[in-house]
């Protein structure tokens, strides 16, 4: 079943292969009369979003990533240790510890860097992820 009732389009026609083509909208000249339009107007120069807009230090990015991982990896060792129900919730005081600091200095390290820095938005997220993970530990979620 076809259906013809789109707006702006009529119906088949006869192609000269001989199978039918909607009439209406033809994509290809609308593709290319914008191709032709943009290579005609205004070039602009696209910014990278892999390169930082400001420059900041190399040392500064290499030692957020590092310390980016280490607070990932806090945070994997906090979960194994969550899930073995042999280990007391006092034992888990640690790793808790570990957060806090790491979470710390992934703040510190973020207020370096420019807002809108990709890296920046990595920093805060691995932050807020282990500043919740102690909060509820601290509030007592795991001592039940």
């Amino acid at each position: 079943m076809k259906i013809y009732d789109i707006p702006g389009q009529k119906g088949p026609v006869k192609s000269s292969t001989g199978s039918e083509k909607p009439t209406g909208i033809d994509f290809q000249k609308l593709l290319d009369d914008r191709l032709h339009n943009v290579s005609e107007g205004k070039k602009v120069a696209a910014a990278d979003p892999t390169t930082p807009a400001t420059s900041v230090s190399t040392s500064l990015r290499l030692e957020s990533l590092a310390l980016t991982e280490t607070a990932i990896g806090t945070l994997d060792s906090y979960r194994s240790a969550l899930g073995n129900t042999a280990i007391a919730p006092e034992a888990l005081t640690p790793f808790v510890d570990a957060l806090e600091e790491e979470t710390a200095g992934l703040l510190n390290m973020k207020g370096q860097l420019p807002e809108d820095d990709a890296l920046a938005h990595l920093l805060e997220r691995v932050a807020t992820v282990s500043y919740l993970e102690t909060a509820k530990f601290r509030r007592g979620d795991f001592s039940a």
